[in-house]
């Protein structure tokens, strides 16, 4: 097994030079910090762990909060943040955080009492909260936002356009000639609710297809059940939708679960698209056309953003918008005639 001195002397650089890249110390030319990284990988050099720990606290670790471990979204991103922290030589710290307790501050200081993490990621609703921007910063925990529904000043948020996005999959459904188009919507107390019903109304209006008779608008909560719920009402009302679009794909599921109870086929009696294009898209039949978040992206964005931070080279109150894509799959077709 290496050792730090091979490593040092590979890179041409001194132990404590090695140990300072290891660090992530702030003056450390890039041309150097390089030459040891290159070194490191080499001899295939993995410093121990705990013993980092013992020198660092957790000034190397990220903690992040979510609310549904379960959902396709979260588990999609937490899996992203990983993958982003590993190869940042980073450790993620995650645990369950509890949205219908109204005591989000105290589980938040709970949280950072057990970890002692200097940096952490919010999520949505979490990235919205006053009251934990303001512990945070009085603890002196540096963070970065995913998705939040404004700036927030001093801090780095990293998003996608959901607004455009969801415009993007309603036109799809419009072009193929469908004139009724049901919407199932996430949770109130998420923005991203907000942005993707607007994205879809901002469609329908422009295709002028405005109004109660051409829009179907249910709230699922991003749940299964209320999703079924919320089909089952658009699907047998006298004049049903030929298309739906459910903000994101659980829901898009449920929509399609419900369809075959019906006896209706997808896409030749009923298109469906969902949102985020999470595993479940591609597991159930026909699979789902949907909106792809850039999850990977998102996730490496987020993790060079903190390191950017302690090195001193974040911008203030930047926002950093990453492309989505339109996944078109079995799911939608032309509107029946």
């Amino acid at each position: 097994m290496a050792t730090i001195t091979e490593v040092a002397k590979l890179a041409g650089v001194s132990v404590k030079t090695v140990s300072r890249v290891m660090n992530d110390y702030e003056h450390i030319s890039s041309k150097t910090r390089e030459k040891v990284e290159n070194a490191m990988e080499e001899l295939s050099y993995a410093p121990s762990a705990i013993a980092r720990q013992m020198r660092l606290g957790d000034s190397l670790s990220i903690g992040m909060l979510y609310g549904d471990p379960g959902s396709g979204y979260q588990s999609r991103l937490n899996h992203a943040v990983l993958k982003a922290c590993s190869d940042a030589r980073r450790y993620l710290a995650v645990e369950f955080f509890d949205e219908k307790n109204n005591d989000w501050r105290g589980q938040v200081e709970a949280f950072l009492d057990r970890t002692r993490v200097k940096n952490m990621i919010l999520v949505p609703p979490m990235c919205d909260s006053s009251d934990i921007h303001d512990l945070l910063e009085t603890r002196g925990v540096n963070s970065v936002l995913i998705s939040p529904s404004r700036p927030i000043p001093g801090k780095v948020s990293v998003t996608m356009d959901d607004r455009s996005a969801a415009r993007e999959i309603t036109d799809h459904l419009i072009e193929f000639n469908h004139k009724i188009i049901g919407h199932i919507a996430g949770h109130p107390d998420h923005v991203a609710t907000l942005l993707r019903r607007q994205g879809f109304e901002e469609a329908m209006m422009r295709a002028g297809l405005a109004g109660p008779a051409s829009m179907h608008i249910e709230s699922g909560r991003f749940r299964f059940r209320n999703a079924m719920e919320c089909a089952e009402k658009m699907l047998t009302a006298a004049n049903r939708p030929t298309a739906i679009f459910a903000a994101n794909d659980e829901m898009a599921s449920a929509v399609l679960m419900t369809a075959n109870r019906l006896g209706l086929r997808v896409p030749d009696d009923l298109s469906i698209a969902g949102f985020d294009d999470t595993p479940i898209a591609k597991t159930v039949w026909p699979d789902l056309t949907t909106i792809s978040q850039p999850f990977g992206a998102i996730a490496e964005a987020a993790v060079d953003a903190i390191r950017m931070a302690k090195r001193g080279e974040a911008e203030i109150s930047q926002t950093q918008i990453l492309p989505h894509g339109l996944i078109i799959r079995a799911s939608t077709g032309p509107a029946p005639i």
